[in-house]
């Protein structure tokens, strides 16, 4: 029963580990959904202005940029289901604290936290990658990454839209400590990994870097976040301060944005085409400035669903980028491969807030135009590293 979804098939064909993560993941983005689209209007309802928002969104990323630097070398010490567990640990206490804040300033012991739980993904990710193949790795990393999460986020968001129109904004936070539990229960049935002596030495992160590939997807990695999170930030509060829409609606747009990762992921997990991680990387950039340019120019109800929807993409581009990585880097670099994913496109992902919030006080369409403009050469970007990615694979790396 653990192995079976609808559109995949009877068997995702993932090996215990990655079914488990399959199910931890999936838990864990039902714990992140029931806070995610709400949490700027909650900053904001703990007496926050929209800078301030951008600042605390941001700070979350530089918290969770400085735990993640030894994260490397926390992984050669620890077996990845110790680390993993005690992270996703820390994570439920950090966001029932969340809950707990009665001003805005009051947040940042759970950012603390938050951040620490955060050392878990380079060694989900090298899990993953570990327990797949070439032939599989992009199907692996969709359905851990994007398909389960979306599935969970089909539902949760709505729930978390609910409870802060009937009980209180605050409420969401519990629910999602709920579900952060259950994902931790389920990666304590993680088995070892085995690998070569080589992998298992981690290299370094200079050695990471030396590799051109890895030095080149990163950086876009960096970049790709940067522009797409500037345009997504600040969208909850943009609909609401603009356009007037209400909590409940805008958790159920959540929901919608999930149905659209949870299709995208399965079009990208049948279709041999993007079986290779730059083609679907391309469509999922591609379908993002789409969503930025429905959400900066639409009106109605029925035009912000079709953008969330579209939004969906964003997740799965997310994702896509460790599979790229996972095909790229050798086996010993894998770890320290992870880990510069995570500093690299988590400095991204940390100063888009600052940029968002800091347009936003100029006009609430700003961060959205900027980074509508800005997917432009994003994708001309992504083109270049293609080719030369695939002249790479024909030369031998």
């Amino acid at each position: 029963m653990l192995g079976r979804i609808p559109g995949i098939g009877n068997d995702l064909g993932l090996g215990h580990n990655n079914l488990i993560l399959f199910w931890g993941m999936l838990f864990n983005e039902l714990s992140f959904g029931f806070y995610q689209v709400l949490l700027p209007l909650y900053i904001e309802s703990l007496g926050a202005s929209p800078a301030i928002v951008g600042l605390v969104i941001g700070l979350q990323g530089v918290a969770r940029l400085i735990f993640l630097a030894p994260a490397g070398m926390i992984a050669d010490r620890m077996s990845p289901r110790t680390l993993i567990v005690g992270a996703r640990s820390l994570s439920v206490v950090g966001i029932a604290a969340y809950g707990l804040a009665q001003e805005w300033w009051h947040l940042f012991p759970a950012i603390v936290l938050l951040a620490a739980g955060n050392i878990a993904f380079p060694a989900i990710s090298k899990v993953v990658a570990d327990s797949s193949d070439d032939r599989t790795r992009t199907r692996a990393f969709t359905l851990i990454y994007t398909v389960g999460p979306s599935v969970a986020t089909l539902l949760s968001p709505s729930l978390g839209g609910v409870l802060a129109d009937t009980v209180s904004l605050r409420s969401i936070f519990f629910a999602g400590a709920v579900g952060q539990l259950v994902a931790v229960l389920f990666f304590s049935r993680l088995r070892p990994v085995e690998s070569s002596d080589a992998a298992q030495s981690g290299g370094s992160y200079r050695a990471a870097l030396a590799y051109r590939p890895v030095a080149l997807l990163t950086g876009f990695f960096l970049l790709m976040l940067l522009v797409l999170t500037t345009g997504f930030t600040l969208v909850p509060n943009f609909l609401r301060d603009v356009h007037g829409i209400g909590f409940g609606t805008i958790g159920q747009f959540g929901s919608v944005s999930a149905a659209g990762s949870v299709i995208l992921g399965i079009i990208i997990a049948k279709v041999g085409v993007f079986g290779r991680p730059m083609n679907a990387l391309l469509l999922t950039v591609a379908l993002s400035a789409v969503a930025l340019a429905l959400f900066a120019t639409g009106t109605a109800i029925i035009w912000f669903a079709l953008a969330y929807f579209t939004r969906g993409a964003y997740l799965v581009a997310w994702s896509t980028m460790y599979a790229a990585l996972g095909d790229a880097a050798p086996e010993r670099l894998r770890s320290r491969t992870f880990v510069l994913a995570e500093l690299l496109g988590g400095a991204g992902f940390a100063l888009a807030p600052f940029i968002a919030g800091a347009l936003y006080e100029q006009s609430p369409e700003l961060p959205l135009i900027v980074a509508l403009i800005a997917t432009a050469p994003l994708l001309t970007l992504l083109l270049l590293l293609r080719r030369y990615l695939g002249r790479a694979e024909l030369a031998g790396g």
